[in-house]
């Protein structure tokens, strides 16, 4: 068995079978099924319940899922580790970023990053909260932005910004002129919020139910600009923290939420307990030096 075989077999395991891993990796689907065949045989356990319709795991291939993985990180980490030996700062950084945030701050440090560090380059994939808690969790991106609290006995977390919810609608609502809004006076209203993904709109819901209703969903979606644009054609209205509602069109209107949970912030949180690689560890350090400048 080598790193090769552990790969094949990771794959497999996330892309749901064989078929879908060979196409992933671009590698012959008998080439896969000898490797898996191989690893089993040596192990002298079976890694798969071939009982079932659909790739289920046994407890044996769960425990070797989760072994390979650490040792394909330490494995794709090892050029990095050595480098850093030298003063040669190199790596790769996979970065799960949420679209309910203004990008100016982490960007801007993380632009000052690059500048200290120009050889460790990035991958930056934008996802609900949900999603970017499950891709730490599954060692599929290192670190992420999502909303704080986050559970403690599984992440490691940075508080990056706290900030108050704002109603978003159009100049021409009713509601327009008002400089704050009670929860309970939204309930005949068409909102258009983030899809379930998104801890966002959890807490919404949570507020409408306080406020005795049930929100009526007239749209949701992933991107904040297509909320703006559907609010500017007067399709209803939003909540959204108030460092996004800055930057939308002068057509909308932010109104301040009161009698409400408003209180909204965002963390960079990382895997509890694994070894993160160099790359990812200086940057959560030169990220905890900034954000303890600009306090």
């Amino acid at each position: 068995m080598d790193i090769k075989h552990m790969k094949y077999f990771v794959e497999v395991v996330k892309q749901g079978g064989m078929t879908n891993a060979s196409k992933s990796l671009y590698i012959a689907q008998p080439t896969i099924s000898k490797a898996i065949k191989d690893i089993e045989a040596e192990m002298a356990v079976p890694l798969f319940d071939r009982s079932k319709r659909n790739l289920v795991l046994t407890d044996a291939g769960k425990i070797f899922f989760n072994k390979c993985k650490e040792i394909i990180s330490l494995y794709d980490n090892l050029p990095t580790e050595i480098n850093s030996l030298y003063g040669l700062e190199t790596g790769h950084i996979n970065i799960s970023m949420s679209a309910v945030m203004s990008m100016r701050k982490f960007i801007g440090i993380l632009g000052d990053f690059h500048q200290l560090y120009p050889n460790i380059t990035y991958n930056l994939i934008e996802s609900g909260g949900k999603t970017t808690e499950n891709l730490i969790l599954n060692d599929e991106v290192d670190i992420g932005v999502t909303t704080l609290p986050v559970d403690h006995h599984l992440f490691e977390s940075i508080s990056l910004n706290k900030e108050d919810l704002r109603v978003v609608l159009h100049r021409e609502h009713p509601l327009a002129y008002k400089t704050k809004i009670k929860m309970e006076e939204l309930a005949e209203e068409n909102f258009i919020l983030f899809n379930e993904d998104f801890y966002l709109n959890d807490k919404i819901i949570e507020n409408a139910k306080n406020a005795g209703f049930v929100p009526n969903m007239a749209s949701q979606i992933s991107q904040w600009n297509v909320i703006e644009n559907l609010i500017i054609n007067k399709l209803g209205i939003t909540i959204l923290p108030a460092t996004i509602s800055e930057l939308l069109n002068d057509d909308v209107k932010m109104i301040q939420l009161e009698n409400a949970n408003t209180e909204w912030e965002l963390g960079v949180v990382w895997k509890k307990d694994k070894r993160l690689s160099h790359a990812t560890n200086k940057w959560i350090e030169f990220l905890k030096e900034k954000l303890t400048e600009q306090k």
